[in-house]
């Protein structure tokens, strides 16, 4: 996929099919999304090409209110590649961007700059200063133009279309298992691992301490992962939390890599989520918080063997 990380980047496009959104999680709804952008470009024989905003126009018009994205940046790119996307704008957010009436943007970018043979969006897409475009008037003016106009009806989960803010809030509230079928894949995350107290390798279970995570985090407790490292799949037992063992109320993001050794310090360390465990609580004794430790890396494998043969299955499918 060729990424382009400003407009004037483009220069030799004769035409597109072009779908603009902020693809955060790239979710099942954005999958079906991307596969009608595909297809249509496909049949035009026209590069497809996804315009995403870095960062999120929130930040910038409130960044009190915005929410924590499901995906860094890197991670949706990857998504957008393995979706089948030719090509993808890294628009800049600024303010001249969010000063465009959806007039502006429709003529001056999809128009004149990207050439656009045909636009697809979902039904809620909305556009422009103070987002007042809506579908309706991006068919009025694609009709004008002589552009086709795909308008993507919304996936459902449980009788409610898939959304990146449903998303998150199973997230917040523990409801992993909801937000990995919307997802279509686990929950993944990134952080860059630091150096903690060490009592995990006192304690046996030698933890990676992340800290600089740029995406939303689920709820607190002991969740079953994976991580993916050095070319292959690692079972890891994951806390989100403190300690109230230990007396500290710090929210902390530890991973145990089952069956891994190596100095990690410094690097970027990817986790997924894949089923959550237990609240963390306080136990009585060392003894006793051991205990629990070893049982819950006992399911963490057992999830582990689990999730990997179930993966293999699907692939032979």
């Amino acid at each position: 996929m060729i990424i382009y990380r400003e407009l004037d980047e483009i220069q030799d496009l004769k035409g597109c099919v072009v779908s603009v959104g902020n693809f955060d999680g790239v979710h099942r709804g954005h999958a079906r999304l991307l596969d009608v952008l595909c297809q249509t470009a496909q049949k035009l024989g026209v590069p497809s090409l996804v315009v995403t905003f870095h960062p999120h126009p929130a930040f910038l018009l409130s960044p009190d209110r915005a929410p924590p994205p499901l995906t860094w940046l890197d991670r949706k790119l990857t998504l957008l590649s393995h979706a089948g996307v030719d090509r993808t704008l890294v628009y800049p957010t600024n303010q001249q961007l969010l000063e465009m009436s959806p007039e502006q943007f429709f003529q001056e970018i999809l128009v004149t700059r990207l050439k656009a043979r045909a636009i697809v969006e979902g039904a809620d897409f909305r556009f422009g200063k103070d987002r007042a475009g809506d579908i309706s008037l991006l068919k009025l003016m694609c009709s004008r133009q002589g552009i086709d106009c795909h308008v993507v009806p919304p996936v459902l989960f449980n009788e409610e279309p898939v959304s990146s803010s449903r998303i998150r809030q199973c997230l917040l509230d523990g409801k992993l298992r909801d937000a990995t079928a919307m997802l279509g894949r686990p929950f993944r995350t990134v952080g860059r691992v630091v150096r903690g107290a060490g009592r995990g390798s006192h304690l046996g279970f030698p933890t990676a301490n992340l800290n600089d995570v740029p995406t939303l985090l689920p709820r607190e407790g002991i969740y079953a992962g994976i991580v993916p490292l050095q070319g292959r799949l690692y079972p890891a037992a994951i806390s989100l939390g403190g300690n109230p063992t230990f007396e500290e109320c710090q929210r902390k993001f530890e991973v145990y890599i089952l069956d891994f050794t190596g100095n990690l310090y410094g690097h970027l360390l990817e986790v997924e989520f894949i089923e959550y465990l237990r609240e963390i609580r306080r136990y009585e004794s060392v003894d006793a918080l051991i205990a629990q430790m070893n049982d819950d890396v006992s399911q963490v494998r057992t999830i582990f063997e689990r999730y990997v043969a179930q993966a293999k299955s699907d692939h032979a499918a």
